[in-house]
C-alpha cells in the first residue's frame, strides 16, 4: 500500500476551479459529509456549477493524495475539496493513476507525506538507502 500526499496549499482558488474543469472528464465524482449523520440526513446533491462555485483556496478541507493497493479506495489520485456554503460537506474528484506526474508538474506539487506498508524494517531501510543515493 503506497499512500503520498501532497500540497495544494499554494494553489489558488482559480486554480483548484480550473484543475477541477478540467480534469472533471477524466473521472468520476463523489461527496459525503465529514462526519456521521443520523439516519434520514440527506447529503445535499449539488450540480458541477455548485461544486466549481463552493471550492474555495483557503478551505483546510482541501487534499490531494495518490494511492495503490489501498484497501477501500481504487488506486489513483484522489482530489478533497472542502465546499464553502456546505462546511460539513466535501466533494471528491477521483483520477487514474497516469495523471499524477502530469498534475504534479503542471501544479507544482510537492510531497509532504507518505506513508508505504512495508514488510520488514530491513526493506524500508533498504527503499530509504536507495531513495537517498539518487538524491
Amino acid at each position: 500500500m503506497v499512500e503520498r500526499s501532497y500540497s495544494i496549499h499554494h494553489l489558488s482558488t482559480q486554480q483548484l476551479r480550473e484543475l477541477y474543469r478540467t480534469y472533471r472528464s477524466h473521472g468520476w465524482v463523489d461527496s459525503h459529509y465529514y462526519e456521521l449523520k443520523p439516519a434520514g440526513v440527506k447529503p445535499p446533491e449539488l450540480t458541477e456549477a455548485e461544486i466549481i462555485l463552493n471550492i474555495d483556496a483557503d478551505d483546510e478541507n482541501n487534499y490531494f493524495v495518490f494511492m495503490l493497493d489501498h484497501e477501500d479506495e481504487e488506486d489513483g489520485v484522489m482530489i478533497g475539496f472542502g465546499m464553502s456554503y456546505y462546511p460539513d460537506f466535501g466533494a471528491y474528484l477521483h483520477l487514474p493513476p497516469e495523471l499524477l506526474n502530469e498534475l504534479a508538474e503542471k501544479y507544482a506539487l510537492h510531497v509532504y507525506r507518505e506513508a508505504k506498508d512495508c514488510h520488514s524494517w530491513t526493506e524500508f531501510l533498504a527503499e530509504e538507502r536507495f531513495k537517498n543515493s539518487l538524491n
